[in-house]
């Protein structure tokens, strides 16, 4: 019996040493956070021509253009279809990321009785130079900045957003028509979005405009829905990714893409480059546009992760108490131990 305890309380001290360590290694290490985004408070409306980060055309979703950021003059969408293809009547092109939604919103919209059209949907960097100097000439710039984007600034340059109308008709619709009262009641269940929804100018940067829809894919724009944000603050804080004062690009690391964030296609992820700032370097070995990855994991140590390293102690430090119990029993006197 003698001989035998020495060896049991041994063997219970390994196991319960061995026991801790699997516990240990089983504890996920530290990770970088996967979230993509600006840090700190909305930016207040101001003039700028920041280069907006993402931009690139597969990027279509988390795109910010406002009165700060722009994606340049370059910015021309590689898959503009028609909108009659979608059953829209009043002509123009949208992405063809957002056709099948726009067909069945439309489709929808037919059935309740109120049947879609548009009065104004893509347009190109010139397009929009010549329409926001009309409204300049007219209005006052100070005027015409509440209700037009400067050239560069604008959604309707990303081939994502339509000014919408009844069917046949060239009028915006309102928020009391029956027309804008279904968009505003059902378009985010297809993947649209108010841009500029009603009491939030400050935060918009512009007025009130009851007929101008994104599209972002059903998916994000029910989680935007859910939010209670508006658009511009959801992209700022989820996705948006450059200072917006020294317009330099973040250092966050980049999400794992989910389905709708693939590119669509006969799309391309080239991102456009003849903006006034793209000069702008980011940091040293990162490309405008990209973020960088680290060599390693968060967390780690000589490349183990901590859990690993105690638990690896823990094992050695076990074995070097079990062989120092069976060194001891060896030489005491009468211990009964057998050589």
């Amino acid at each position: 019996m003698q001989t035998i305890r020495p060896r049991l309380r041994a063997a219970r001290i390994l196991a319960a040493a061995v026991l801790l360590g699997a516990g240990l290694m089983a504890v996920p290490a530290a990770t970088p956070s996967s979230a993509r985004g600006a840090t700190g408070p909305l930016p207040d409306c101001r003039l700028d021509d920041i280069l907006t980060i993402p931009r690139g055309y597969d990027d279509w979703q988390h795109t910010l253009v406002d009165w700060i950021f722009t994606v340049g003059k370059s910015y021309v969408p590689p898959d503009l279809v028609s909108l009659s293809r979608a059953g829209v009547t009043g002509g123009g092109q949208v992405r063809k990321v957002a056709l099948n939604d726009l067909k069945a919103m439309a489709a929808a919209a037919r059935a309740h009785g109120t049947p879609l059209g548009s009065v104004s949907s893509y347009r190109s960097y010139q397009t929009q130079v010549s329409l926001f100097n009309m409204y300049a000439k007219g209005y006052g710039f100070d005027a015409a900045i509440l209700f037009s984007a400067r050239p560069g600034h604008s959604e309707h340059q990303l081939g994502l957003a339509i000014d919408f109308a009844a069917a046949g008709t060239s009028t915006f619709v309102s928020g009391t028509d029956r027309t804008g009262r279904w968009l505003a009641t059902n378009g985010w269940k297809y993947g649209w979005l108010l841009s500029y929804p009603e009491g939030k100018q400050k935060v918009v940067c512009l007025n009130y405009e009851p007929w101008h829809y994104r599209y972002y894919g059903r998916e994000l724009a029910a989680k935007i829905h859910a939010s209670g944000l508006t658009t511009r603050e959801y992209l700022w804080q989820n996705f948006t990714a450059v200072d917006p004062t020294t317009g330099q690009p973040l250092a966050t690391p980049t999400p794992v893409p989910s389905p709708t964030d693939l590119a669509s296609p006969g799309s391309s992820g080239d991102v456009p480059t003849d903006s006034p700032l793209e000069s702008a370097s980011p940091s040293p070995g990162v490309s405008a546009g990209e973020t960088p990855v680290p060599s390693s994991p968060a967390g780690t140590l000589f490349g183990l992760d901590p859990p690993a390293l105690v638990a690896g102690l823990l094992l050695v430090l076990a074995v070097v108490g079990l062989i120092a119990s069976v060194g001891l029993r060896r030489r005491r006197p009468g211990s009964g131990y057998r050589r």
